[in-house]
């Protein structure tokens, strides 16, 4: 799993060749993709399909720190 350490207002927008499982790990942040949009919740991950671009962004006062398997 990768490890990806937000800093306060950070946005991170990548995509991978496989589907990927993003989960929060502490912070707190917000996730899109095309029309989906959520604030992740601890500890529940979110499946992103293959190809798709997908974007992170710190919504907290803190960093936060996102798990991403691919």
């Amino acid at each position: 799993m990768a490890k990806i350490i937000l800093e306060p207002n950070e946005t991170f927008e990548h995509f991978h060749s496989e589907a990927s499982s993003t989960i929060l790990l502490s912070g707190t942040a917000h996730y899109r993709m095309e029309d989906i949009e959520q604030d992740l919740k601890p500890n529940v991950p979110v499946l992103t399909p293959p190809m798709k671009s997908h974007i992170l962004t710190n919504t907290g006062i803190d960093e936060c720190i996102l798990g991403c398997s691919h």
